[in-house]
């Protein structure tokens, strides 16, 4: 039998508004990492990610998902508590 690998959500988090967004979600260690690894260079200088663990799956978009931001808010350790922001898709 085969041990669920944990979960991990992305936030893009941008220190001079104080503002993030969530990524991704639901991904393991390895695609958390490759994650950012694609995703860094196109951030701008201001902003990088968090990579965050998760209690369990969320079932909903990233962008709309509740469960993400309550875990950002618990989290993240940032004060003050940055603002969400809905990520722009391309």
């Amino acid at each position: 039998m085969t041990e669920k690998q944990p979960l991990n959500l992305v936030v893009a988090y941008d220190r001079n508004r104080n503002e993030y967004s969530v990524a991704a979600h639901n991904l393991t260690q390895q695609e958390a990492e490759a994650h950012v690894t694609q995703q860094t260079p196109h951030l701008r200088s201001d902003c990088s990610f968090i990579v965050l663990p998760q209690k369990k799956q969320h079932r909903s978009e990233p962008k709309d998902c509740r469960a993400c931001r309550e875990t950002v808010s618990r989290s993240a350790h940032l004060s003050p508590s940055p603002t969400f922001v809905r990520r722009q898709e391309p």
